[in-house]
């Protein structure tokens, strides 16, 4: 039996004292080597991690860093009323699942043999679907796309054709993007009305990102025949009129400065083709829809999500630091991509 929301609240307020400072980011990503890197973590809550010597060393310490981050989701699962344990499960599960199949569509799009697809999945059991061996061993992309057929993802198969119009992956990324808001949508009767506008700011001002980066794809597409109604089954901060004002503009810029804030300042990046910055801004916002509405409801399931939310973004950091390290990436180029040590506390 659950000791109840009381309990977890505390706990989380309690747990959050083990996060990463940025300060402890910012000696991370300072270290001048993998090995530098992995020593100074020891010495925070995360302790000595090992990694295998042999294959793609930042593809292993990614592993690590979604287990401990799974540990901690379960760990407040476990604890939780059953409501917002199967929330959290079932937000996260899915979230995951999702990666997972854009990982995999993207290896059999680019021919990456089977091996090295698998390798980079993230280490969750198959959610929503069977198996993610069967999907990603299909014999073409196609065939791992129609896999799918029966399935919550069967919607993607209807995609395909424009996929292989356009010659490229946009249409199912969308789509994925798509199936996985509207999941969690639904995930979310699960929580008293009062505790779902976090999650909703959240996965809305993902969706609203992902899509303008899309629609901006588009200028300059002479055989463009879809129109923005039909290409984006959802749209919630950057409307329909906003996605083809960037698909039909000469210049971004002008589209991003008519922008509301933040996506005004998040898309700014855009200008230079930055796709990773915007994607470190975007998490820098959704770390601070938390943090205020942490603020909003300090006794209460905000606290709870606030937690996992601020995990996750240093879960994200960790990886980004970790490749860099890798790729001998110098300090200040890995600093300016990290969410939490830009953040403004």
């Amino acid at each position: 039996m659950s000791p109840g929301l009381s309990y977890v609240v505390i706990r989380s307020h309690a747990l959050m004292a083990d996060l990463l400072t940025p300060d402890q980011m910012r000696i991370l990503a300072a270290q001048r080597s993998l090995e530098g890197f992995i020593d100074y973590l020891a010495q925070t809550p995360y302790g000595r991690i090992s990694v295998d010597t042999e294959g793609d060393k930042s593809l292993a310490l990614e592993k690590v860093f979604y287990q401990k981050f799974i540990e901690r989701m379960m760990s407040i699962v476990d604890l939780a009323p059953a409501n917002i344990g199967d929330f959290l499960q079932s937000y996260y599960y899915q979230r995951f699942e999702v990666i997972n199949l854009k990982r995999i569509i993207r290896g059999k799009y680019s021919g990456i043999p089977v091996s090295q697809i698998m390798e980079s999945l993230i280490p969750i059991a198959p959610y929503r679907i069977k198996s993610y061996e069967d999907l990603v061993e299909a014999e073409t992309f196609q065939d791992s796309v129609r896999w799918l057929e029966g399935t919550p993802y069967a919607s993607l198969v209807s995609t395909l054709e424009l996929s292989e119009k356009y010659d490229a992956l946009w249409p199912l990324e969308i789509t994925l993007s798509h199936l996985n808001a509207s999941a969690v949508f639904k995930s979310l009767e699960h929580l008293p009305q009062r505790d779902r506008g976090l999650v909703r700011r959240i996965v809305q001002a993902e969706a609203d990102v992902e899509n303008f980066l899309v629609a901006a794809k588009q200028r300059g597409a002479r055989d463009r025949t879809h129109s923005p109604e039909e290409m984006f089954p959802a749209t919630y901060g950057i409307n329909l009129d906003m996605l083809r004002e960037a698909m039909e503009a000469d210049d971004i810029r002008s589209v991003i400065e008519g922008l509301r804030s933040p996506y005004n300042e998040i898309l700014v990046p855009l200008y230079e083709g930055d796709v990773a910055l915007i994607r470190s801004r975007i998490r820098q916002h959704v770390y601070d829809i938390a943090k205020k509405g942490r603020f909003a409801n300090d006794f209460g399931f905000n606290v709870v999500m606030a937690y996992l939310v601020f995990s996750e973004i240093e879960k994200d950091d960790l990886v980004g630091v970790a490749w860099g390290k890798t790729q001998g990436i110098p300090a200040e180029d890995i600093l300016k991509y990290l969410a939490i040590p830009n953040f403004a506390y």
